[in-house]
């Protein structure tokens, strides 16, 4: 069964972490992408994260670890010194999540270059670049950049030249060799769809360098899954099929009581009566959109044609379908063709994101149930074992904050696949085993 390492995986009790093998984190977040790498024998030391809600959450589960609030620019000797106090080992892993929402194809002012907000949002795809500064003082073994797949195409200002971020890397690092790669974390067995661009960077007195160029090979897991069953590879997990194995409780939009569960983090936001008409009338399965509710709720006129808002037989209002009130007149929200939508059963769950909790965001309806995914089953999609603890965010009621982090994240297994790999490759084995075909 395909399912079962991954839930054995969020299920599991937290492991003891002995490796030597060091670890610093940029933009941490909360840590949730770092845990992965931690499970696969990575101690980080220092984890630098400018925003202080999201470190104390991460400090309270890296207990070991420095945890930095600063912002990455101009800290590189203060991220060093502070690495250097904690070891006089040299740096194994720089692990670097810059923002994303310049790039993001979820940032509405992507690609418009020239306004106040863009140029700001450009500013911080730069981040990634801070690496440098912090690599040249560290030399660490690898390093790891990730980001959504835009990365790989942005062109940045570096020394008065506009030119490729990931040539930049290159320029600015010779003593690295960088392999960019997209990959979809579908093609590892997790039920979501999320395709991120990772950017490796592996230090050219590392002996497996060589390795990788004999064996034309990339630091990375094989893909254990595909869209479409090739070369042995196993189908995508889909969302139907990893809802029903999680068997989670059901959960109702339209009330208080019917919209939490037991679990602290299995809740949904409810909707006023004509709101959660717009989703019970979707049918279950169908992957359609409230767009497509055909049947006047006023005189039960069928089949009234996409588009419209008033009925043409009653002129009722279509309030099965998502509109505004302007000026005392209602009018369709205008969205794209993924808004107000379910899943689709059949294929795994579209990337979660900051706003798992908007019905008008992409592909965010859960598919048979009337509601959104709750946080925990967002968080397991993400693939966050649950050992991880929430507890500051629950006692200060800042659920909202989890499910941005947990949108934020790469997810934590694929991380760990990856660190698998790092940490055989810095062990320099003869057979490199976990790499081979």
């Amino acid at each position: 069964m395909s399912i079962k390492p991954i839930r054995e995986f969020i299920l599991q009790d937290r492991p003891a972490t002995a490796s030597s093998l060091t670890a610093i984190s940029l933009f941490s977040g909360s840590g949730l992408s770092d845990l992965g790498y931690e499970m696969a024998g990575f101690r980080f030391t220092v984890q630098v994260e400018i925003d202080q809600r999201r470190a104390a959450i991460g400090a309270d589960n890296f207990p070991a670890s420095q945890w930095l609030t600063c912002d990455v620019r101009g800290s590189g000797d203060e991220i060093a010194a502070v690495y250097r106090q904690s070891t006089s080992r040299r740096l194994d892993l720089l692990v670097a999540t810059p923002p994303c929402q310049g790039m993001s194809s979820s940032n509405p002012s992507r690609g418009k270059r020239q306004t106040p907000r863009a140029r700001a949002l450009e500013e911080k795809n730069k981040l990634l670049l801070e690496v440098i500064p912090i690599a040249r003082l560290l030399r660490p073994r690898i390093i790891v950049i990730e980001n959504v797949r835009q990365v790989l195409t942005l062109e940045v200002k570096h020394n008065e030249r506009r030119g490729s971020a990931v040539e930049v890397l290159r320029v600015c690092l010779p003593e690295y060799v960088v392999f960019p790669k997209i990959v979809n974390v579908a093609d590892y067995g997790v039920p979501q769809v999320r395709k991120r661009a990772l950017v490796i960077a592996v230090h050219k007195d590392e002996m497996c360098r060589e390795w990788l160029a004999s064996q034309n090979r990339l630091p990375l897991p094989s893909a254990t899954h595909a869209e479409q069953t090739l070369n042995c590879l196993r189908p995508w997990v889909s969302i139907q099929e990893w809802l029903k194995s999680m068997d989670y409780e059901v959960l109702d939009a339209s009330s208080k009581e019917t919209a939490r569960g037991s679990h602290a983090l299995h809740f949904v936001p409810t909707y006023e009566p004509n709101r959660y008409r717009q989703i019970s009338e979707i049918p279950a399965y169908s992957g359609l959109s409230a767009y497509d509710n055909h049947k006047c709720p006023t005189c039960g006129q069928q089949d009234v044609d996409v588009g419209l808002i008033l009925c043409p037989a009653c002129g009722g209002l279509m309030c099965n379908r998502p509109y505004v009130e302007r000026d005392g007149r209602p009018s369709l929200i205008r969205g794209f063709k993924s808004s107000y939508r379910r899943m689709n059963p059949d294929r795994p769950s579209y990337t979660i994101t900051t706003n798992s909790s908007h019905i008008g965001s992409d592909f965010k309806i859960h598919p048979w149930e009337n509601r959104v995914l709750s946080i925990l089953e967002c968080a397991d999609l993400q693939t966050v074992p649950r050992y991880y603890d929430w507890t500051r965010a629950i006692r200060e009621n800042t659920t909202y904050l989890i499910r941005n982090l947990i949108g934020e994240a790469f997810p934590t297994y694929f991380t760990y696949l990856h660190g698998k790999v790092l940490a055989e490759l810095l062990s320099c084995s003869a057979s490199m085993a976990c790499l081979k075909p």
